[in-house]
């Protein structure tokens, strides 16, 4: 089984995902895919996500692909 990491804050961090539950849900909707990874994102400390938006993405011939999004977060100060 091919393995399908979250590069979250300089960190791979391994899913239970497969390969193709992420392809699926990206054909279907690029930006509920965020939501398989929304709390792994959570558990390393990234607060007050104010918006994510679909940024890009890189597919290989050998499987591999890389999914990219740019997630606005709120400031400290709107989070008190």
């Amino acid at each position: 089984m091919t393995e399908v990491f979250a590069y979250v804050l300089d960190l791979f961090i391994s899913t239970d995902l497969t390969r193709r539950e992420v392809l699926k849900a990206f054909e279907e909707d690029k930006l509920e895919l965020f939501e398989f990874i929304r709390e792994i994102v959570g558990d390393k400390g990234v607060k007050g996500i104010k918006s994510v938006d679909f940024y890009d993405a890189l597919f290989k011939k050998n499987n591999e692909f890389l999914l990219e999004y740019i997630v606005d977060l709120l400031l400290m100060e709107e989070l008190q």
